[in-house]
């Protein structure tokens, strides 16, 4: 009686912290960081303010949470997405999309626009949960391409990668029209190619733009 208690008390904890995440993700999207109150939360979610608190410990807690949960339902959705191919062409569409998917993320967005400096120590200083997501799903890719030939052990590193889609999806406002990039993206997806070895059209990329020599 005590075990099936306890796995009633988690079930009733696990439903109560994805109700408040959502409600967080749901408030930042219609707030933004600054103003999205724990009382806003609450009341999205249907809890009272200090069951918030209880749970998430702080608001900057529950937002970093709630873009972890972002973060790993993107990772998730890219991956059942891959073409199939070698673990390589894999990887390689991975790191495109991943950048894809970073800028995207209206979550994402409004933290870089309103409150950039809770971002910032994961950005310098360390590797916050959401990156370990991405990182994981990279070593997994690279696990892959190993096994079946398509890369070798002298590849890059899964950080390695990991920072070059970090780069491009951070310097995305430099990039003010949309096809640029997504050029970047593509651009991305080519030069990891390149570097396992992998034929830029095997891993779905045309190198041909701004050379005239590629195909429309």
């Amino acid at each position: 009686m005590s075990a099936q208690r306890n796995s009633v008390a988690v079930s009733t904890s696990s439903t109560r912290d994805e109700a408040i995440l959502a409600a967080v993700s749901a408030g930042l999207r219609r707030y933004g960081p600054r103003k999205l109150t724990a009382q806003d939360v609450a009341d999205l979610a249907g809890v009272s303010r200090m069951t918030v608190y209880r749970a998430m410990g702080s608001m900057d807690n529950a937002i970093l949470i709630a873009l972890t949960r972002e973060f790993t339902a993107a990772v998730a959705t890219i991956r059942a997405g891959l073409p199939e191919g070698t673990g390589a062409e894999r990887l390689a569409a991975f790191l495109g999309d991943g950048a894809r998917a970073f800028v995207a993320s209206e979550l994402v967005a409004s933290v870089l626009a309103h409150q950039p400096e809770l971002l910032e120590p994961y950005l310098s200083g360390r590797l916050g949960r959401s990156q370990e997501v991405v990182l994981a799903a990279i070593e997994d890719l690279l696990a892959a391409g190993r096994f079946d030939g398509s890369i070798t052990d002298h590849a890059p590193s899964a950080l390695t990668l990991l920072l070059l889609i970090r780069g491009v999806a951070l310097g995305a406002p430099l990039l003010r029209e949309s096809d640029d990039f997504e050029r970047a993206c593509t651009e991305l997806s080519a030069l990891v190619a390149a570097s396992l070895g992998v034929g830029a059209n095997a891993a779905g990329v045309n190198t041909g733009a701004g050379t005239g020599t590629g195909t429309p």
